[in-house]
């Protein structure tokens, strides 16, 4: 009976081992933190991932070295943005010398051109499109879908584990979104326009019912003009609430955005956009954060 009992015991442990995943270490690089959370959301236990700029930084300007050449040199995937925002990752690949397949994840999406989104496009005229498509959930949870598809293809073995990752993630943004849109509707709708330092928010905008009024820069390492600061004065002081936000990596906006809302006698809000941090480490809680900033400046 003893023996007889063991050998259940061993079919059982067989049944379950071969219920999970088998082990595998895809190895991911992202351009930036916020493609890596989305990144790891999927791969869950099955990927390691690494995102070449850290937390905190901004990708706008950044300078890859010798060490992130290296990084894409042992990956299996890479992930990026594209329109514009990692150009530098062709140059780096060139350096690492790696034929790693590279995911553009905006690919086959509808990009809005910056002069989409502005009323006072005198102030920029500028006809790239706004790489800031995952501040739209929509669209994050088609770079989430694209992901999945790439694991899948990558390590096949474990094919249903990444689409079961995928989907479970999908309905906790599916929820994001639609929570989103609750807070956004909150907002009296003649207080639903935002004015920033960075152009970023167009389709954050589109999506959640709000309009972008003015903003100071399409780059956030460019300085305005004089005539930008006079016309961005102007419209913060007929702004229903006088208030304007910025990005917590875009450093060189911050003397500019203070002296514009000390001149109205508003104030400054943080919105994140390119990058998280230990406030928000993670995509939802970024999205999360952004949605309560708002709610709290602008009713």
């Amino acid at each position: 009976m003893k023996r007889k009992g063991l050998w259940i015991l061993f079919i059982i442990g067989l049944v379950w081992l071969s219920s999970m995943p088998a082990l595998a270490e895809v190895k991911v690089v992202t351009t930036f933190s916020v493609l890596a959370d989305l990144a790891a959301q999927v791969g869950g236990d099955l990927v390691v991932v690494e995102s070449i700029i850290p937390p905190g930084s901004d990708p706008h300007h950044w300078e890859p070295t010798p060490r992130e050449a290296r990084m894409i040199a042992g990956a299996d995937v890479v992930f990026c943005n594209g329109l514009g925002l990692d150009v530098w990752l062709d140059r780096l690949i060139a350096n690492a010398a790696a034929k790693v397949p590279v995911i553009t994840l905006s690919d086959g999406l509808q990009a809005l051109s910056y002069q989409h989104q502005s009323n006072h496009d005198h102030l920029h005229d500028n006809g790239d499109s706004d790489p800031h498509m995952w501040l739209d959930v929509a669209y994050a949870m088609d770079y989430v879908k694209r992901i999945a598809e790439v694991y899948s293809q990558i390590d096949t073995a474990n094919a249903a584990y990444y689409q079961s990752r995928a989907e479970s993630y999908l309905q906790q943004l599916r929820e994001l979104d639609n929570w989103l849109l609750e807070v956004v509707a909150q907002i009296p709708e003649d207080n639903r326009k935002i004015i920033t330092y960075h152009n970023s928010f167009s389709y954050f905008a589109q999506r959640y019912g709000l309009s972008v009024e003015a903003y100071l820069v399409l780059n956030p390492d460019r300085e305005p003009s004089v005539k930008d600061m006079m016309q961005l004065t102007q419209l913060l002081a007929a702004h229903p609430r006088r208030v304007m936000f910025i990005e917590p990596q875009a450093s060189t906006g911050g003397r500019y955005a203070e002296a514009a809302v000390y001149e109205v006698g508003g104030r400054i809000y943080t919105l994140y956009t390119d990058t998280l941090t230990e406030a928000v480490p993670n995509y939802i809680e970024m999205m999360r954060w952004n949605g309560n900033t708002l709610l709290e400046a602008l009713k």
